[in-house]
C-alpha cells in the first residue's frame, strides 16, 4: 500500500539512500547544478540536504512509502489551496521498479494527501524543458493519471535556466 505523509524531520539514512539513487537523474539535467559551480557528489548531497532542511521550516516535506519503506522524499511550499512541489528524490521499489508512480494506489494516495492539506491545485517546478521529469509528467498526463487537468508554462529565469511549471487542477 502506498502512503503519503508529511514529516517534520528527515532520517539521514533514508535521505542518503534516496539521494544516491536520484543522483544520476539529477546529473542528467533535472537539477541545475551549473548554477552552483563545480561540486563534488558529496557537495551536491549537502546542497540538496540544506534545501530540504530549509523547507522543513519554510515549507513542507513529505514522504511516499510502501510496505518496504520510503520511496520518495518531496518538498514544497503551500499558499492556501495551491502547492508548489520543488524537490523530489526517489528510488525504485523492492522489485527494482518505479512503476508505482503509475499505479492506482499511488494516484489515490496522492489525491487523498493533497485533499488532506486543502490543496486543490499543485504545480511541480521542473528545471529545464526536456528531461526525465518533463517526460514523466507528460506520460502521466497522456495516461490520464496526473490527477486533473495539466497545463505547462515555461519561465526563463536566467539566460541559462528555463523552468517548466506543470500545474494540475
Amino acid at each position: 500500500m502506498i502512503t503519503f505523509e508529511t514529516v517534520t524531520s528527515i532520517n539521514d539514512a533514508e535521505f542518503n539512500e534516496l539521494f544516491w539513487a536520484s543522483l544520476p537523474s539529477l546529473d542528467s539535467g533535472t537539477y541545475p547544478w551549473h548554477l552552483h559551480g563545480t561540486l563534488t557528489d558529496l557537495e551536491k548531497r549537502d546542497h540538496i540536504r540544506a534545501i530540504y532542511d530549509r523547507l522543513l521550516t519554510e515549507g513542507f516535506v513529505w514522504t511516499v512509502s510502501d510496505d518496504d519503506g520510503v520511496l520518495m522524499l518531496n518538498a514544497g511550499v503551500q499558499d492556501g489551496a495551491e502547492a508548489t512541489w520543488l524537490l523530489c528524490l526517489l528510488k525504485p521499489n523492492a522489485a527494482g521498479s518505479k512503476s508505482y508512480l503509475y499505479a492506482t494506489d499511488y494516484q489515490n494516495a496522492r489525491s487523498s494527501f493533497w485533499a488532506s492539506l486543502g490543496v486543490t491545485s499543485w504545480t511541480i517546478e521542473i528545471a529545464g524543458t526536456d528531461n526525465a521529469v518533463n517526460r514523466h509528467m507528460a506520460s502521466q498526463n497522456e495516461a490520464g493519471t496526473v490527477g486533473g487537468t495539466m497545463t505547462e508554462t515555461a519561465r526563463v529565469l536566467t539566460p541559462d535556466l528555463t523552468v517548466t511549471d506543470a500545474t494540475i487542477r
